[in-house]
Protein backbone atom coordinates (compact mmCIF):
# COMPACT_ATOMS: atom_id res chain seq x y z
CA UNK A 1 0.00 0.00 0.00
CA UNK A 2 1.58 3.25 -0.71
CA UNK A 3 0.34 6.77 0.97
CA UNK A 4 2.03 8.70 -2.16
CA UNK A 5 2.02 8.99 -5.75
CA UNK A 6 5.22 11.20 -5.34
CA UNK A 7 7.55 7.73 -6.43
CA UNK A 8 7.80 7.40 -2.41
CA UNK A 9 8.84 3.77 -1.14
CA UNK A 10 6.12 1.40 -0.02
CA UNK A 11 5.42 1.66 3.47
CA UNK A 12 6.43 -2.31 4.00
CA UNK A 13 9.32 -1.73 2.27
CA UNK A 14 10.96 1.00 4.43
CA UNK A 15 9.84 -0.75 7.29
CA UNK A 16 11.31 -4.33 6.18
CA UNK A 17 14.58 -2.68 4.94
CA UNK A 18 15.17 -0.31 8.55
CA UNK A 19 18.38 -1.02 10.36
CA UNK A 20 16.60 -2.79 13.10
CA UNK A 21 14.59 -4.95 10.95
CA UNK A 22 17.42 -6.03 8.86
CA UNK A 23 19.50 -6.92 12.13
CA UNK A 24 16.17 -8.93 13.28
CA UNK A 25 16.04 -10.66 10.34
CA UNK A 26 19.82 -11.85 9.61
CA UNK A 27 19.50 -12.89 13.38
CA UNK A 28 16.57 -14.65 12.62
CA UNK A 29 17.51 -16.67 9.36
CA UNK A 30 21.13 -17.08 11.23
CA UNK A 31 19.77 -18.87 14.10
CA UNK A 32 17.28 -20.91 12.06
CA UNK A 33 20.12 -22.53 10.15
CA UNK A 34 21.91 -23.18 13.33
CA UNK A 35 19.32 -24.90 14.62
CA UNK A 36 18.85 -26.99 11.36
CA UNK A 37 22.40 -27.69 11.85
CA UNK A 38 21.90 -28.45 15.69
CA UNK A 39 19.42 -31.18 14.79
CA UNK A 40 21.97 -33.41 12.52
CA UNK A 41 23.71 -33.82 15.84
CA UNK A 42 20.60 -34.95 17.08
CA UNK A 43 20.71 -31.68 19.36
CA UNK A 44 18.26 -28.77 20.82
CA UNK A 45 20.20 -25.57 22.07
CA UNK A 46 19.76 -25.98 25.70
CA UNK A 47 21.43 -29.58 25.12
CA UNK A 48 24.63 -27.97 22.80
CA UNK A 49 24.63 -25.28 26.07
CA UNK A 50 24.88 -28.13 28.67
CA UNK A 51 28.10 -29.82 26.29
CA UNK A 52 29.73 -26.35 26.13
CA UNK A 53 29.05 -25.81 29.49
CA UNK A 54 30.25 -29.23 30.87
CA UNK A 55 33.89 -28.90 28.29
CA UNK A 56 34.90 -25.62 29.63
CA UNK A 57 34.04 -26.38 33.57
CA UNK A 58 34.34 -30.08 33.98
CA UNK A 59 32.43 -31.87 36.33
CA UNK A 60 29.36 -30.37 37.72
CA UNK A 61 26.69 -31.39 39.72
CA UNK A 62 23.11 -32.19 37.85
CA UNK A 63 21.73 -29.07 40.07
CA UNK A 64 25.11 -26.89 39.18
CA UNK A 65 23.92 -27.27 35.96
CA UNK A 66 20.79 -26.73 35.77
CA UNK A 67 21.86 -23.22 37.74
CA UNK A 68 24.05 -22.64 34.91
CA UNK A 69 21.57 -23.37 32.77
CA UNK A 70 18.92 -21.42 34.55
CA UNK A 71 16.60 -24.14 33.93
CA UNK A 72 14.70 -26.40 36.40
CA UNK A 73 16.03 -29.88 37.94
CA UNK A 74 13.63 -32.02 36.61
CA UNK A 75 14.01 -30.30 33.08
CA UNK A 76 17.84 -30.74 33.29
CA UNK A 77 17.25 -34.34 33.87
CA UNK A 78 15.59 -34.82 30.61
CA UNK A 79 18.27 -32.62 29.26
CA UNK A 80 20.37 -35.22 30.48
CA UNK A 81 19.03 -38.68 30.02
CA UNK A 82 18.99 -37.67 26.44
CA UNK A 83 22.42 -36.83 26.06
CA UNK A 84 23.47 -39.88 28.03
CA UNK A 85 21.23 -42.07 25.27
CA UNK A 86 23.43 -40.67 22.53
CA UNK A 87 26.63 -41.29 24.19
CA UNK A 88 27.67 -37.49 24.49
CA UNK A 89 28.36 -37.16 28.66
CA UNK A 90 29.16 -39.56 31.42
CA UNK A 91 27.37 -39.55 35.40
CA UNK A 92 30.28 -40.16 37.70
CA UNK A 93 30.48 -40.20 41.52
CA UNK A 94 32.09 -37.57 43.50
CA UNK A 95 34.91 -38.88 45.07
CA UNK A 96 34.58 -36.43 48.12
CA UNK A 97 30.59 -36.93 48.32
CA UNK A 98 29.14 -40.27 47.14
CA UNK A 99 25.99 -38.85 47.35
CA UNK A 100 26.76 -36.48 44.31
CA UNK A 101 27.02 -37.67 40.49
CA UNK A 102 29.32 -35.33 38.46
CA UNK A 103 28.24 -35.32 34.94
CA UNK A 104 31.28 -34.99 32.43
CA UNK A 105 31.34 -34.08 28.75
CA UNK A 106 32.29 -38.16 26.82
CA UNK A 107 34.75 -38.32 24.46
CA UNK A 108 31.57 -38.38 21.96
CA UNK A 109 30.37 -35.51 22.99
CA UNK A 110 34.00 -33.30 22.55
CA UNK A 111 33.77 -34.60 18.86
CA UNK A 112 29.97 -33.36 18.81
CA UNK A 113 31.48 -30.46 19.75
CA UNK A 114 34.02 -29.85 17.16
CA UNK A 115 31.32 -30.64 14.38
CA UNK A 116 29.44 -27.88 15.83
CA UNK A 117 32.08 -25.62 16.01
CA UNK A 118 32.69 -26.20 12.42
CA UNK A 119 29.04 -25.85 11.33
CA UNK A 120 29.40 -22.37 13.33
CA UNK A 121 32.59 -21.23 11.78
CA UNK A 122 30.77 -22.63 7.87
CA UNK A 123 27.71 -20.82 8.79
CA UNK A 124 29.73 -17.50 9.75
CA UNK A 125 31.51 -17.68 6.35
CA UNK A 126 28.67 -18.25 4.54
CA UNK A 127 27.03 -15.15 6.00
CA UNK A 128 29.88 -12.77 5.50
CA UNK A 129 30.56 -14.15 2.19
CA UNK A 130 31.10 -10.85 0.08
CA UNK A 131 32.12 -8.38 2.45
CA UNK A 132 35.27 -7.27 3.58
CA UNK A 133 37.17 -8.10 6.03
CA UNK A 134 37.54 -3.86 7.16
CA UNK A 135 33.36 -4.42 6.49
CA UNK A 136 33.63 -7.15 8.99
CA UNK A 137 35.29 -4.97 11.66
CA UNK A 138 33.34 -1.54 11.01
CA UNK A 139 30.42 -3.72 11.65
CA UNK A 140 31.44 -5.81 14.73
CA UNK A 141 32.78 -1.64 16.14
CA UNK A 142 28.76 -0.61 15.14
CA UNK A 143 26.73 -3.62 16.61
CA UNK A 144 29.19 -3.86 19.70
CA UNK A 145 28.39 0.41 20.09
CA UNK A 146 24.54 -0.67 19.62
CA UNK A 147 24.64 -3.87 22.50
CA UNK A 148 26.28 -1.43 24.69
CA UNK A 149 23.32 1.45 24.25
CA UNK A 150 21.21 -1.05 25.07
CA UNK A 151 22.94 -2.26 28.44
CA UNK A 152 22.50 1.16 29.48
CA UNK A 153 18.70 0.88 30.20
CA UNK A 154 17.75 0.47 33.86
CA UNK A 155 16.67 -3.15 33.85
CA UNK A 156 20.03 -4.38 32.81
CA UNK A 157 22.03 -2.35 35.42
CA UNK A 158 24.41 -4.73 37.38
CA UNK A 159 23.63 -7.95 35.37
CA UNK A 160 26.03 -9.79 33.39
CA UNK A 161 25.36 -10.78 29.80
CA UNK A 162 24.23 -14.85 30.24
CA UNK A 163 21.91 -13.29 33.15
CA UNK A 164 20.55 -11.01 30.68
CA UNK A 165 20.17 -13.71 28.18
CA UNK A 166 17.85 -15.53 30.31
CA UNK A 167 15.99 -12.57 31.40
CA UNK A 168 15.17 -12.24 27.68
CA UNK A 169 14.55 -15.23 26.32
CA UNK A 170 11.62 -15.92 25.31
CA UNK A 171 8.71 -18.15 27.20
CA UNK A 172 8.30 -21.13 25.60
CA UNK A 173 5.32 -21.83 24.05
CA UNK A 174 2.99 -24.78 25.42
CA UNK A 175 4.18 -28.44 23.76
CA UNK A 176 7.95 -27.58 23.79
Amino acid sequence: MKFSTGGEQNVNERWTESSFMLIHQVGHLAKYQALKEMESFGLKPNQAGILFILRSEGGLSQRELARRMGVTPPSMTVALKKLEKQGYILREQDEKDQRITRIQISDQGNQCLEGLRSMMHELETGLYEGISKEERQELQKVLLKMRDNILKYKEFKGMDMCEIMGKTRPPKMSGD
